[in-house]
């Protein structure tokens, strides 16, 4: 128990050295990544079945096979942010990095603990607290921008929790109660109306408005205000993806898979759900070919990838649960990695318009490369890590029958081809003399490598998290 949590406080634990920053900047860095380094290794060590309950308040916290794989992925996600922000915070906020601090460990500490829930009560908490904490990331820059982003990420996602996902969950536990998720009665064997699970279905899937369905997506691509490492946790563990683990559990644990696969098979009782993800996921591919800023375009990528792991659980089979768990993981690495690209560019070249970028890619080869491996990684590319997520997801549509589920990624993804070739395609180019070649930042250099290698190196780690998972 004790590794568990040490890994849950870790984030907050790196905060009682945030005093030594003003003192000593190389210290403080060096400390944050030897913390994270240790959050990464206990991960491996938590073993499965560890609790923690607080009393009286019915909080449960436990390891399972989804909350080590997501415990992992959220470790790893904050000790490349540390590597990626010493060179960063250089051109940003720097009046404010105390402040970035602050609220990003906070924020990961509640995202470890509501990916680790392990009844229905704790994950509503957990995902509801990670609403406000992520709102003073988003506007940190101060900019009417970014005050008006925040402003709308906190409409689009405190009202819907509040009106929809938190009756939902109080719905649920009225049928099934609120005990650990691993040992409760699922609604399909308390035998509950199909009719009843289908609009609790829909409830928590529109409800967890962080999942970004239609019509809760907007809020996303509009973050693009929010800096370069607020980007990136968002898009990969920080926000987003806390509603997905939220659908797995509540997927796994209390509707269950026969249940839900009933539901989805039926046009009225939750198959016309898969229609609003599809149609979501082609729309926002299709806005990000058009946009013009670099990080809107990633933005509006990112709702796409979540309308398709929603679309792989709704299959209701095991395999879909895997190829979902896998995505979280790929596209989280690889999409944390195109922000941080954009951020590179908006640290040193002071743009992120993809028009501009074009013209700079020549200078810029090596990050073209990396925007290369990591967008065709989200697109399904073979033998990259996300080929290994998403031909499991068509795979396991077509066969399911969910035919309509397997047409929406296709065409998707080669949209989402046509918007990644948009800003790596000037790299052949002649390089341009009225563009003054910049050196890169080295801890920017670092992150991209290992972002590179992992993405590049997924048929080594992939098989054993599917392994893990069955």
């Amino acid at each position: 128990m004790i590794s568990f949590l040490i890994v849950l406080l870790s984030p907050l634990l790196s905060l009682i050295f945030l005093p030594l920053k003003r003192h000593n900047r190389v210290l403080f860095y060096g400390i944050a990544l030897t913390i994270s380094i240790m959050d990464v290794v206990l991960c491996f060590y938590c073993p499965l079945g560890t609790r923690i309950i607080l009393d009286p308040i019915p909080f449960l916290f436990i390891v399972d096979k989804f909350s080590k794989i997501f415990l992992l992925l959220i470790s790893f996600s904050w000790l490349i942010s540390i590597i990626y922000c010493f060179e960063f915070t250089k051109y940003h906020f720097q009046q404010k990095t105390t402040q970035f601090f602050l609220y990003l460990n906070i924020l990961l500490t509640v995202v470890m603990l509501n990916a680790s829930a392990g009844n229905m009560l704790t994950l509503f908490v957990f995902y509801f607290l990670g609403i406000p904490l992520t709102y003073p990331l988003i506007k940190i820059r101060g900019t009417s921008a970014s005050k008006i982003s925040a402003i709308k990420f906190l409409r689009q996602t405190l009202w819907p929790s509040l009106l929809i996902l938190l009756p939902a969950a109080l719905s649920v536990m009225a049928h099934v109660g609120n005990g650990p998720f691993a040992s409760m009665k699922t609604l399909g064997a308390e035998q509950v109306s199909p009719l009843v699970g289908g609009i609790l279905l829909a409830m928590f899937i529109v409800g967890i408005s962080k999942n970004s369905v239609f019509p809760f997506h907007t809020w996303l691509p509009s973050t693009s205000p929010a800096p370069a490492p607020v980007s990136g946790l968002i898009h990969s563990i920080g926000t987003v993806k806390t509603g997905s683990i939220a659908i797995i559990k509540l997927a796994v644990y209390v509707f269950g898979l026969d249940y839900l696969q009933l539901l989805t098979s039926s046009f009225f009782t939750g198959g016309w759900i898969c229609y609003l993800c599809g149609f979501t996921s082609l729309y926002t591919a299709y806005q990000a070919l058009k946009t013009d800023d670099l990080k809107q375009r990633f933005g509006y990528s990112t709702v796409g990838q979540l309308s398709y792991i929603i679309l792989a659980i709704l299959t209701g089979s095991v395999n879909g649960i895997f190829a979902a768990t896998l995505h979280i993981v790929t596209h989280g690495i690889a999409k944390s990695c195109l922000f941080y690209v954009a951020g590179f560019y908006n640290s040193v070249y002071k743009t992120v318009k993809v028009s501009e970028i074009g013209k700079i890619m020549p200078h810029t080869r090596f990050v073209a490369f990396v925007i290369a491996v990591c967008g065709l990684s989200i697109t399904g590319f073979p033998f990259l890590a996300g080929f290994y997520s998403k031909d499991l997801m068509l795979l396991e549509e077509w066969n399911g029958h969910y035919y309509a589920s397997a047409v929406f990624l296709v065409i998707g993804s080669f949209i989402n081809i046509l918007y990644i070739i948009g800003p790596i395609k000037n790299v052949f180019n002649k390089q341009s003399e009225q563009v003054e070649k910049k050196p890169m930042p080295i801890s920017m250099f670092i992150t991209f490598v290992i972002c590179v290698a992992l993405i590049i190196g997924g048929n080594f780690y992939v098989p054993y998290i599917i392994l893990f998972i069955k």
